[in-house]
């Protein structure tokens, strides 16, 4: 029974990830300002989940979707932060960087887990946090030559806060209703940026862009929150290798854009520390 419990939470973690792979290069194909971009990303982020929300429980769709406790408003209020240092980093410097950075989000988990959950940590992920922090640097490295450091720092940021909500939904097991707290975080966030946004005007294929971003985003968040259920924050956020894997690819088929010199070397290091620390995790688990 815990096998089946943990593989389907693999499962959910790894179809959320491969949802978030194209973002990037959607935001960058969205053509509308920053702060529009944030407030429509998070607005259509909430209607797709509201969506699924009222299509799973129909008559009961007010009660699953009011229903929270403060630790889920604290957990939307993180999502939203979250949400927002996303788009920063990926209009502030080039999709490759920020997705390295990004990946480098289980580090945090697992340290969250260490702090706040008495989760033990494995020499093994000392380790890969050490390995992703080298990369890290070879990435502000390049990146402040070139100009982008802000960028940088806003994925960082990105990165601490992801791994704090997931962290803090993994705290709460099951009683947490995921599609609630993730829409309720895109409420916050496009209800923020309603006070700086300087148009909310936008074409038709802006429009389009931003519906599929919010729809893939909402199946994401939703997948990734249900799999951090079942398995423990750092094993989901290393599903998320997917997304600095493919994630340039993306940005180099559809917008040509080549990550630099840096950024290659620099993911790399993070890319090959996170999937060394995954090799040993299976199977030292196996062993056990």
């Amino acid at each position: 029974m815990h096998s089946a419990h943990s593989r389907r939470g693999h499962l959910l973690a790894f179809a959320g990830a491969l949802c978030l792979t194209p973002d990037g290069v959607l935001v960058r194909l969205a053509g509308v300002d920053d702060w529009s971009l944030v407030f429509w990303r998070g607005a259509m982020i909430a209607a797709a989940l509201f969506l699924i929300l009222a299509a799973r429980h129909r008559s009961h769709f007010l009660h699953h979707a009011m229903s929270g406790s403060r630790r889920a408003w604290f957990c939307s209020v993180l999502f939203a932060a979250s949400s927002m240092m996303f788009v920063l980093g990926i209009t502030h410097t080039t999709i490759a960087s920020a997705l390295v950075i990004l990946s480098t989000t289980p580090m945090f988990a697992a340290l969250y887990g260490r702090l706040f959950l008495g989760e033990v940590t494995p020499w093994r992920t000392w380790l890969a946090m050490g390995g992703g922090a080298a990369g890290i640097a070879v990435v502000f490295a390049g990146d402040i030559q070139a100009g982008n450091w802000l960028g940088n720092l806003f994925a960082l940021a990105c990165a601490c806060l992801t791994a704090a909500h997931i962290t803090v939904i993994r705290s709460a097991a099951s009683g947490m209703n995921v599609m609630s707290v993730y829409g309720w975080g895109g409420v916050l966030v496009a209800t923020g940026c309603l006070l700086i946004v300087p148009s909310l005007s936008f074409s038709l294929e802006s429009l389009l862009v931003l519906a599929v971003m919010g729809l893939l985003s909402g199946l994401a968040f939703f997948m990734l929150g249900e799999g951090a259920k079942r398995v423990t924050a750092p094993e989901v956020t290393l599903m998320m290798l997917l997304e600095p894997t493919l994630g340039p690819i993306w940005a180099f088929l559809v917008l040509g854009e080549k990550p630099t010199l840096w950024a290659v070397l620099g993911g790399g290091i993070v890319i090959m520390s996170l999937l060394l620390h995954s090799l040993t995790l299976l199977l030292f688990s196996r062993d056990s």
